[in-house]
């Protein structure tokens, strides 16, 4: 039972870092889009700059 829990608590955990990452992302392009500048965007998304230069990247296609 024991690791049945340990495994419940595990994809719980996973779900909401997958939850926060989607926040981060859509925060980051919400800031591109206003062309905020690169390390701003870094400091309040919390995401690492290369993610951020993905998006930027992949958002003007």
């Amino acid at each position: 039972m024991k690791d049945f829990l340990y495994a419940y608590s595990d994809a719980i955990d996973e779900s909401f870092e997958k939850g926060r990452d989607g926040e981060r992302t859509a925060t980051a392009l919400d800031m591109l889009a206003d062309n905020v500048p690169i390390e701003k965007i870094v400091k309040y998304s919390h995401l690492p700059k290369e993610k951020v230069l993905e998006l930027q990247k992949n958002s003007r296609h």
